[in-house]
Formats: C-alpha cells, sequence, structure tokens
C-alpha cells in the first residue's frame, strides 16, 4: 500500500506532465511560478536516473526531498491551479 508521500509524489509528477506537455501555452504572467514549480519538483524526475546510471549496476530511483507530506500538498494544490489556469487562457485564444 503506498504512503501518503507516494501518492502525493504520484499526483505531482501527473500534473507535471500535463504542465510539461503545455509549457509552450503557459503565459508569460505565469512564467514565473511555473519555473519556480518546476525547479521545486527537479528531485522527482524519472530522467534523474539516467545522469547516475552505471552499466551493469543495478539503480535504486533516490529522491532528494526533505519536505512534509503537507508540503508535497501544497505543491500539488499549486500545480493544479497553475494547471487550470493554463487550461482557461489556452482556450480563450
Amino acid at each position: 500500500m503506498p504512503t501518503d508521500a507516494q501518492v502525493l509524489i504520484g499526483k505531482v509528477l501527473q500534473i507535471k506532465d500535463k504542465l510539461y506537455a503545455k509549457r509552450h501555452f503557459i503565459p508569460t504572467d505565469l512564467q514565473k511560478e511555473w519555473n519556480s514549480l518546476d525547479k521545486k519538483t527537479a528531485c522527482f524526475e524519472s530522467h534523474a536516473l539516467f545522469h547516475t546510471a552505471v552499466k551493469g549496476k543495478q539503480m535504486n530511483k533516490k529522491i532528494n526531498y526533505s519536505g512534509s507530506v503537507e508540503e508535497l500538498s501544497q505543491l500539488v494544490s499549486r500545480l493544479s491551479k497553475l494547471n487550470k489556469r493554463v487550461n482557461i487562457t489556452q482556450t480563450h485564444h
């Protein structure tokens, strides 16, 4: 059974993937928020493994996140709000 933190990390990645796909549609007034959230969630990226992988050796993904479950919940909330705002601006164009 996944922990609360694991569920929230999954939500962070899911919403971030949606935003990443729409990154070219993020208005300039929301770019600062996107950049901030992108940096705060970079430790969850799956491609981070490729930078430290060694051929022939088993890898375990290490997450360098030291925040609490409450902070993760706030990240999910901020990403969700940004995603909704990007959807709204995208439909107006």
